[in-house]
This record gives C-alpha cells, sequence and structure tokens, in this order.
C-alpha cells in the first residue's frame, strides 16, 4: 500500500511539474497604438483627453488586465501622461481597445500648436507605458509605440 502511494504522490507530482511548465510559456508583449484621441472635458487651465488604444496579442493564449500606465509625447514634448484602472482582455491572436483619460495642460496645448505653426508640418507622437496583466500571468508587462497623426509635408 505504502508503495503505491508513493508512485500516486510521484504521479501527480509530474502532472503538477508539467503544467507548470505549460504556464511557464514566455509572453510576447502586446502591440499597443493610438488609434483616437477624443475631448472628455475642459476647464480653464486643462484638457481632459480619452486616448483609445488598440491591444493587438501576439501570443496563441489570451492576456486579461487590470490596469494601465501611458505616457505619450508629441513632437518630443510630454504632453499626455495618464492612468486607467479599467480591466480588459484580449483573445489569443486578436485585438481590443482600451479607453484611457488624460490630463493636459491648456499652455501645453497652446505651445504645441505654436510649434505646428512655427514650421514643423507634422504630429508625430512616442508612447510608452505599461500594461498590468492579471491571472495565471499577472505582473506588468511594458509597451512602446510611435507614428505620426498628421503630416501636412507627407506625399499623397
Amino acid at each position: 500500500m505504502r508503495r503505491v502511494m508513493q508512485l500516486l504522490l510521484c504521479g501527480v507530482f509530474f502532472v503538477v511539474l508539467s503544467g507548470c511548465a505549460h504556464l511557464g510559456r514566455p509572453v510576447e508583449p502586446p502591440t499597443v497604438r493610438l488609434v483616437n484621441i477624443m475631448p472628455a472635458g475642459s476647464s480653464l487651465f486643462e484638457q481632459r483627453l480619452r486616448l483609445t488604444l488598440r491591444v493587438t496579442n501576439p501570443n496563441e493564449f489570451a492576456l486579461s488586465w487590470s490596469g494601465c500606465k501611458v505616457n505619450t509625447r508629441f513632437n518630443d514634448m510630454d504632453l499626455l501622461p495618464a492612468v486607467s484602472k479599467e480591466n480588459g482582455s484580449v483573445e489569443g491572436l486578436g485585438e481590443a481597445e482600451i479607453k484611457v483619460e488624460a490630463t493636459v495642460s491648456t499652455f501645453d496645448v497652446l505651445r504645441q500648436i505654436i510649434s505646428l505653426k512655427g514650421g514643423q508640418g507634422k504630429l508625430a507622437y512616442d508612447m510608452d507605458g505599461v500594461l498590468f496583466l492579471s491571472g495565471l500571468r499577472a505582473g506588468q508587462m511594458p509597451f512602446t509605440s510611435k507614428g505620426t497623426l498628421w503630416d501636412s509635408g507627407a506625399v499623397k
């Protein structure tokens, strides 16, 4: 009987060990892109903006998150730091959107407009942030993204 228990415990150990190895697959970072900016309210000294981010999951398994932190720079000027506690998930090899509210100083917006009028004919962004993963893969997943929202000198 004792021998049977030892074999049973050994079998359970190997099943659990192989299950943990399956969970330990490396997680490829998702691609996060800025897809929209909408006004969300304003006052004399600050503007509230709602950023829409598209998360693309290159992994075969779903990812879920419990929040995110984002910092967006326009034409090398820090402009939109934001955080969100919005929960969400994206299926394996799928896409989902996150809405994040950011606050920006009205003076920073004016400075950006002046730089555009001063000859810089494009609005380029650099974004970096962190998705706070939840569930079995809990932890922080950093991301970066860059692109051009508007370019008056682009060839059509």
